[in-house]
């Protein structure tokens, strides 16, 4: 065996000293030791080899003191009582005493599982050859594991004692655009969810708690904003009412569209709790029914209806609740920095409606209806966009392309009837897209607009009037190329007839 694996126990073995007091010299020394199963350098070993098997220093000589007088006779005194005597000791022995008073106070209980561990073990040296069996290892991996984990929670209690309960509360965890999985399980006592019924369903409760804990902390500091965006979808929050003139089908197409605009512009806390309390309800039932379980059922059968085989991890429920939850921030803020377009959305979906009724009631031809219910979708088609793209936080824009988009799309539902409505449509989407940078928004409105790669969508009299001048400029071009050659030179030209 070579010399850096030799460990505190073995050296204490060799030199017949004490482990503690090995240790207790190579902390004096500055060399850091955990514990009996540290092992020591070249170096180290070489000075205590040196200090514990070097022989005795010889005692040095004492010189011949001076005589002394001879001190006054002393007065006699009756004998003292015991616990006089040990008052009176001299400060030598009071030194000698001190430390034995340390080694007397109480290791705090990390200390102790580190340095005397449950499973003590010793590691074969390298002259047998023998390997070290499976059951040593494992019982050290089990020391190791539980030390850290307990040094751990040592560390996490007293950094909590630090802060103090103010700054604790601070610190607590508070829906935002960033609430993920941790932050919303943050502080919540859940040890392996997922290892039994009981254990899941306990663990979504706790779940559950928070998410409703975090809603309601964001809700009560916001409660002017979120009763403004009550009031501008409250047209689209109620139920939807059939109309007489229109069939079942197309009620129950503009009833989908309004339950669509609705999820992606308001605040949603309504439905995130709805859901969320239908959630705490079934685990709170599922732990009642775990009260009175039959277990020979349970054991026996194993399609039992408690045993719960298709259930979703714990973790995966968690994350979809985080997400959730932070759907709700997401909309108030989108809402903030788009309110006008959010208005003009919600405007635009009656007018749409309202449009299509007005058609069916004046006796509009099929053709006609089928083609106004294809821009309507259209128009849905870019809200449903809106509701998600980046862009429009952008305040500062000089061209919002969705903007325009909406306004050309209304422009061509108004003038429907006129032949050229669909080409100068399609022109002015073109002209749209040539301002936008990110490929995602340009080939969304490129298919809005069912564009074409190579076709011009220019009127035929610009079309007309650009070939024309184009023309003109070629002619142009070819009279000052011949004038120059005739310049250049005359003789050639003698004779010649130049037609203009």
């Amino acid at each position: 065996m070579s010399v850096a694996a030799k460990r505190i126990y073995q050296l204490a073995k060799e030199f017949e000293r004490d482990e503690k007091e090995i240790i207790a010299f190579l902390t004096n020394q500055g060399i850091k030791v955990a514990n009996r199963l540290s092992a020591v350098s070249e170096d180290t070993y070489n000075m205590l080899k040196a200090k514990y098997t070097a022989p005795p220093e010889p005692e040095p000589v004492p010189e011949p003191e001076p005589p002394k007088p001879e001190p006054a006779p002393a007065k006699v005194e009756p004998p003292k009582s015991e616990t006089s005597a040990q008052s009176e000791t001299p400060a030598a022995s009071a030194e000698d005493a001190a430390p034995a008073k340390k080694k007397k106070k109480k290791k705090k209980k990390s200390a102790q599982l580190l340095e005397e561990p449950q499973y003590e073990f010793e590691l074969p040296s390298d002259e047998t050859d023998s390997p070290v069996s499976v059951e040593e290892l494992n019982a050290a991996t089990q020391v190791i594991s539980r030390n850290g984990v307990l040094s751990g929670n040592v560390f996490i209690q007293d950094y909590r004692m630090g802060l103090g309960k103010k700054k604790y509360k601070a610190n607590s965890p508070k829906l935002s655009h960033f609430t993920d999985t941790w932050a919303l399980l943050q502080n919540i006592p859940i040890d392996n969810p997922d290892s039994s019924p009981v254990n899941y369903w306990q663990a979504v409760n706790k779940l559950t708690t928070r998410a409703f804990k975090l809603i309601n902390q964001y809700g009560m500091g916001r409660r002017e904003l979120l009763a403004e965006m009550r009031n501008l979808m409250k047209p689209l929050g109620f139920g939807y009412e059939p109309l007489e003139t229109l069939t079942d089908e197309e009620n129950q197409l503009f009833d989908e569209q309004r339950q669509l605009i609705f999820r992606r512009f308001g605040h949603g806390i309504g439905k995130v709790n709805d859901n969320l309390f239908a959630l705490k309800n079934h685990a709170e039932n599922m732990k009642a029914r775990y009260e009175f379980m039959d277990f020979v059922e349970y054991l026996t059968n194993p399609d039992a209806e408690l045993r719960s085989k298709e259930r979703v991890p714990f973790m995966e429920i968690a994350d979809d609740v985080a997400f959730c939850i932070g759907g709700i921030v997401r909309r108030v803020d989108f809402y903030v920095q788009n309110k006008e377009r959010i208005i003009n959305v919600v405007k635009n979906f009656f007018e749409w409606r309202d449009g299509y009724v007005k058609l069916k009631q004046q006796g509009a031809p099929a053709d006609k209806l089928e083609k106004y219910l294809t821009l309507e979708k259209k128009f849905i088609d870019l809200v449903e966009y809106m509701s998600f793209d980046n862009l429009l936080f952008c305040m500062n824009k000089k061209v919002v392309p969705f903007d325009n988009a909406l306004k050309l799309l209304n422009d061509y539902r108004d003038n429907m009837d006129d032949p050229d409505a669909k080409r100068n449509f399609q022109y002015k989407i073109r002209g749209v897209t040539l301002v936008i940078f990110k490929p995602k928004e340009f080939i969304f409105l490129y298919q809005l607009a069912e564009l074409e790669s190579g076709k011009d969508y220019r009127p035929p009299e610009e079309i007309a009037a650009a070939e024309a001048a184009k023309a003109a400029a070629q002619a142009e071009t070819s009279s000052d190329a011949a004038s120059a050659a005739a310049k250049e030179n005359p003789a050639d030209t003698a004779g010649e007839v130049v037609y203009e």
